[in-house]
């Protein structure tokens, strides 16, 4: 089902039904094997990546996290180097910076993909809570 009010566009349907796919198709994720995803008649692959994804807002419904720092889990959606100071007004914004800062390595804290060395560091650190 969509649909579009004021600019906005609400994608919603059952569970498996293709939206997470629909959009990482419109997002570049990756290209389609066979065929063309076209915007107003443009094929999708005409525009600049960089433009396109600042065109859309995605409010996934699992989080996805990189097997990387912290800190680059943060950056990864900024268009060039992130300063500390970005990343930290970052998650000063997201209510994460006093969680982040109370970990032992900080914004240099591994959390592997999907968030399992987080996961195991909360079993091991019950004092986070």
């Amino acid at each position: 089902m969509i649909k579009y009010f004021f600019r906005r566009l609400l994608w919603f349907g059952e569970s498996g039904s293709g939206k997470s796919t629909v959009v990482q198709l419109l997002q570049r994720f990756y290209d389609p094997d066979s065929g063309e995803i076209t915007l107003d008649g443009i094929e999708i692959r005409r525009f600049q990546l960089k433009w396109l994804r600042q065109q859309m807002g995605l409010v996934s419904q699992e989080p996805v996290l990189f097997n990387d720092m912290i800190r680059a889990n943060i950056a990864y959606g900024k268009d060039g180097d992130a300063s500390k100071a970005e990343i930290i007004a970052a998650a000063e914004q997201a209510n994460a910076h006093k969680f982040v800062s109370g970990l032992g390595q900080g914004y240099d804290t591994m959390v592997g993909e999907r968030g399992r060395c987080l996961c195991k560091l909360y079993l091991c650190n019950f004092s986070l809570w």
